[in-house]
């Protein structure tokens, strides 16, 4: 769990916070709901080189599924900076691991840049995607997508204003 620091008192640095979400999924069917169990006990031993999964624990009840998610406090430019944004290509399109995050979306990765590190915080986009070019499409697609995002977010901005 990552610990930051306080700013209640900004003189004193004696408070360590930590953040934690909860998320409920009604799943609707006892299918549904195996699928996504399924998906999570793998993700929780998942291991990526660059890419870092929150901590988080889930519990089932009937249909119902509860999770509770570190939240990372960080920057969504995981998909924006060329440095991060390869470390994703390499461990979530040419890693070796059949199952991978298919959402590339930049909303997707949170990065703690003090910390530099990368997390993927988009779980249902954690799949079974064997094949190398369906990963290498889905990321191209996604990566167009998130151009046309940034150049609208960004289009009023003064560096983009021409004299």
């Amino acid at each position: 769990m990552i610990k930051y620091k306080s700013r209640v008192i900004p003189s004193l640095d004696k408070f360590d916070i930590s953040f934690r979400m909860t998320k409920i999924i009604d799943c609707k069917t006892e299918e549904y709901a195996e699928m996504i169990v399924d998906k999570l006990s793998r993700l929780k031993n998942a291991k990526f080189d660059n890419i870092l999964i929150p901590e988080f624990d889930y519990s089932l009840e009937g249909v119902i599924l509860t999770q509770e998610v570190e939240y990372i406090k960080g920057e969504k430019f995981g998909m924006i900076k060329k440095r991060y944004r390869d470390k994703i290509y390499k461990d979530l399109v040419e890693g070796d691991n059949d199952w991978t995050f298919n959402d590339f979306n930049f909303n997707n990765f949170i990065v703690v840049e003090r910390l530099n590190k990368i997390y993927a915080i988009d779980f249902q986009s954690y799949n079974f995607i064997p094949s190398r070019q369906e990963r290498q499409n889905l990321w191209e697609i996604k990566t167009r997508m998130n151009n046309i995002i940034y150049e609208e977010m960004t289009r009023d901005l003064p560096f983009r204003k021409k004299p």
